[in-house]
């Protein structure tokens, strides 16, 4: 395509857009009068009652209104057909602009608004159409009956580039898609395509019925313009026939990206697919290995890894996805108020979607991620990506129902088996190469925590080593945060927190409890952070570190990076709030007046931050929690599940979480918990100076004790110091006027607002730092020798329950099994602890510290 990348104009500034959606709006008197000009009484019923359903969003709207205040427009689409011809004529005329006055591709009819198209060679109507101010509509290709892509249509480009050089009004061609069926069509035609025409150029009578039974799901994607002018200018001493052959390509190009990253690339029958992973030459090569260093049958070898690829595969089948589409909209409808879906950073993801593969990587709290992430695209009209699922979910019969869902699956371990290891990585290769897109959860399992876990490496390493083997030009992974204001699975957390053992639960599970499906459970935040580009990812790498770079560590940076990623497109919820303010003192409750003020200034810490807000927490929402508003039924929901409870007293309600409950409660608080930690560490370092001057040196150190302390905790700001993420907060607490700064030395503000919040950013990592001291107080119990590990935590949990009852701790949720588990990882980091054969062990460090009690005073002094 040589100067291809020039052709687009790379769209319009965001202001731009959303002012003219503004006009649009306001244009509707004039639209009216524009449709009865434009339409019969016949069509425009038609038009309203069809063509009002289906999705167009502000920046179709926008985009339509920017290009045609730019220049001429020639709309353009992939295949003929008169649905999409008079929705388009009809969409123009809503939003009061110039009409179509010319088309290539179709006859014209008697009816309007065909009577009004310009007739004659395609190339001189379509230019007719502009000198008289309106617009046209090409069409690339036409339906043939047994054909997969159609037939070519008559060329008007030469003429539009002929006219391009004299024009002084600039000529836009716009790429769109109307989409009514996510039918990606098979590699070899079938039956139906043969009878009816493929999906990509349909039969009139195939669109028709397909419009029928899908137009309430239909939408419009608009794609970027060519700004046909500037290109000609640019490319002047070229032919005109070269230079129209390089925008129908280009054109033709984008629009099958466009309709790819929607439905999908073509299906494969998977004996094809199998097939083809295993002429793979690198995969071949180390199947020959193996059966080398086994001494085995190359044959015999094979044939297993041919099993491990059936065990492994995806098979897709769209129809069955749309037939379980309604079920799963009735489930989201029955437990939950209503999807927040972030539709800004998902187009976002849809437009990178066009330069490669996408992969997305959401957070994982709880079993109905699954269902949700197909239904959300399933609802914006998008095939959803192939999801890697664990092997335990292949069960007999819902095994079979999640492969045609487009699960694939993978064991908990590869370990020892290189034929499965192999075929699992060529099978994801395979994924990439055909340009399918892929979800993955790099936290591997739920988190029971709230809280993001640390990542996974296994499969986003297969993902990098499949890039670096060629299968794509680039990749582009995407975080997503899947954020619920209550947890279906949430009785099930606390017992696994407490120390109970895991249940094994699933999907079909929770989903068959009548407690479940009666049950009110919210809402769900769906949202897409700023895709990574794997290939700037890695040249930023190598252009680092040389030659001398590490694909582990890559690796490793890159996992990083997109847990943080998860943590910025993380939604905050009515819930996390209220629960950080509920679990965030130290009295016996707290009064309405309160929290109020704490959810506040909670509201305004997110907002500052930059991170997203509930929309029902817009800025009339109320933060009381016994006024009617998002605080209030978040209360509810806590106070109906047992959660919470409220006297009356000397006029003021007073709220108690209850002590049983309050490991499920803080699972919502953390989902705060990566915005107020750093501020809290802060907060709780100088907390620990009892009201006395910090120097700024002691200061800083003992925030950075804390930071270490909390390493395996929270997620901090990924390629940033210490330095420079305490100086950030320190600042932020000063500009506040919660901290003053007086001769390099800090202390709190005088005043009992400052107190108050500097009290709330400290408590709010009480439990975490109870929860290490617990740790580090039990340590003693390896004096004897090795212990199994899982009997250490049994045993540090019924001592961390005893302290509790007696006083020693007032956090119950420091009594958690994940962050004895956190503590005991950190402590071997620290080289306090080891493990033998025997289990865990303390080093000579440790036997020091528990002797000097040093980490224990160490802690102690910020409680």
């Amino acid at each position: 395509m040589g100067s291809a990348s020039r052709l687009w104009a790379g769209g319009w500034p965001e202001a731009l857009l959303t002012s003219l959606a503004v006009e649009t709006a306001l244009a509707a008197p004039n639209a009216r009068r524009e449709i009865k000009h434009e339409f019969g009484p016949g069509l425009r019923w038609v038009c309203r009652h069809y063509f009002d359903a289906v999705k167009v969003g502000p920046e179709v709207e926008a985009g339509l209104q920017a290009a045609a205040r730019q220049g001429h427009v020639v709309h353009v689409m992939r295949s003929t057909g008169r649905i999409r011809f008079v929705f388009l004529a009809y969409l123009l005329a809503k939003l009061g602009l110039p009409p179509l006055r010319a088309c290539v591709g179709l006859a014209r009819l008697f009816f309007k608004p065909w009577r009004r198209l310009i007739g004659g060679e395609a190339g001189a109507a379509v230019v007719q159409a502009l000198e008289r101010n309106g617009s046209a509509l090409v069409f690339l290709k036409r339906a043939v009956l047994g054909s997969r892509r159609g037939a070519a249509l008559p060329d008007p480009f030469p003429a539009l580039v002929a006219q391009a050089r004299k024009s002084e009004k600039p000529i836009l061609l716009l790429p769109e898609l109307l989409v009514w069926e996510r039918r990606p069509g098979h590699v070899r035609p079938s039956l139906t395509d043969t009878l009816f025409g493929s999906p990509d150029a349909p039969s009139g009578l195939a669109q028709l019925m397909a419009f029928l039974r899908n137009y309430r799901r239909a939408y419009v994607r608009l794609g970027e313009p060519i700004n046909l002018t500037q290109f000609v200018k640019d490319n002047a001493s070229e032919p005109d026939a070269v230079l129209a052959r390089k925008v129908r390509g280009a054109l033709s190009q984008h629009l099958e990206r466009q309709n790819r990253a929607v439905v999908g690339p073509r299906l494969k029958d998977p004996a094809r697919v199998r097939e083809e992973i295993l002429r793979d030459r690198a995969f071949h090569k180390t199947l020959e290995q193996t059966a080398e260093e086994a001494k085995r049958p190359l044959a015999s070898v094979e044939s297993e890894a041919n099993k491990d690829i059936r065990e492994i595969e995806s098979r897709p089948n769209p129809t069955f996805i749309a037939f379980i589409r309604p079920f799963m909209a009735w489930i989201f409808n029955r437990i939950y108020d209503g999807v927040e879906i972030d539709d800004a950073g998902l187009q976002r993801a849809m437009s990178a979607g066009l330069k490669g593969p996408l992969v997305f990587c959401p957070s994982h709290k709880s079993h109905i991620d699954y269902l949700l992430i197909a239904w959300a695209f399933a609802e914006r009209g998008m095939a959803p990506p192939l999801a890697a699922a664990g092997a335990n979910l292949s069960f007999f019969p819902l095994g079979p129902l999640f492969r045609m869902g487009g699960a694939f699956f993978l064991r908990r371990t590869f370990k020892g088996d290189k034929v499965y290891t192999a075929a699992f990585r060529a099978y994801v290769k395979k994924l990439l190469k055909e340009g399918y897109s892929q979800e993955f959860y790099i936290e591997g399992g739920r988190s029971r925590t709230g809280k993001l876990l640390g990542p996974k490496t296994g499969l986003l390493s297969f993902e990098v080593d499949a890039f670096l083997e060629g299968a794509r030009d680039d990749v582009f992974f995407v975080p997503v945060s899947i954020d619920y204001e209550k947890i279906v699975e949430s009785a099930s957390y606390k017992h696994e927190l407490s120390g109970g053992e895991k249940h094994k639960e699933d999907v079909r599970g929770l989903l068959s409890t009548p407690k479940v499906l009666a049950a009110n459970y919210g809402r769900i935040y769906l949202g897409f952070e700023e895709p990574i580009s794997l290939k700037t990812f890695l040249d930023q790498r190598k252009s680092q570190w040389g030659d001398d770079w590490d694909k582990r560590k890559t690796v490793a940076a890159l996992a990083h990076r997109i847990v943080w990623g998860i943590s910025r497109a993380s939604t905050v919820t009515p819930s996390a709030l209220l629960a950080t303010v509920l679990l965030s003192h130290r009295q016996r409750g707290v009064s309405a007046h309160a929290v109020s003020e704490r959810v506040h200034f909670l509201r305004e810490l997110v907002k500052e931050s930059g991170a997203r807000l509930s929309d029902v927490l817009d800025a009339d929402a109320p933060s009381d929690p016994t006024v009617l508003g998002p605080v209030n039924e978040s209360m509810q929901l806590f106070e109906d599940d047992g959660m919470v409870s409220h006297q009356q007293a000397s006029g003021e309600t007073i709220y108690r979480v209850v002590d049983e409950r309050r490991l499920e409660l803080v699972f919502y608080k953390n989902n705060l918990m990566h915005l107020v930690a750093p501020r809290g560490i802060v907060a709780m370092a100088l907390r620990s100076f009892k009201n006395e001057p910090a120097p700024m040196a002691e200061l800083r150190e003992r925030a950075r004790f804390l930071s270490r302390l909390f390493k395996l905790e929270f997620v901090f700001r990924v390629g940033q110091s210490f330095e420079a993420i305490f100086d950030e907060n320190l600042a932020w607490l000063l500009e506040r006027g919660l901290v003053l700064k007086k001769d390099e030395a800090v202390s709190a503000a005088p005043e009992a607002h400052a107190a108050e919040i500097l009290g709330l950013l400290s408590e709010a990592l009480r439990d975490f730092a109870e929860s290490y001291l617990l740790a580090a107080k039990t340590l003693h119990l390896l004096k004897g020798g090795p212990r199994d590990k899982k009997g250490l935590v049994r045993e540090m949990l019924e001592r961390g329950r005893a302290g509790f009852l007696e006083g020693q701790l007032q956090c119950a949720e420091a009594v958690s099994r994940p962050n004895l588990e956190n503590a005991l990882e950190l402590f071997s980091e620290l080289q306090l602890v080891t493990a033998e054969k025997g289990g865990l062990a303390l080093t000579a460090e440790g036997q020091k510290a528990i002797a000097e009690r040093s980490l224990e005073r160490d802690i102690e002094r910020f409680l």
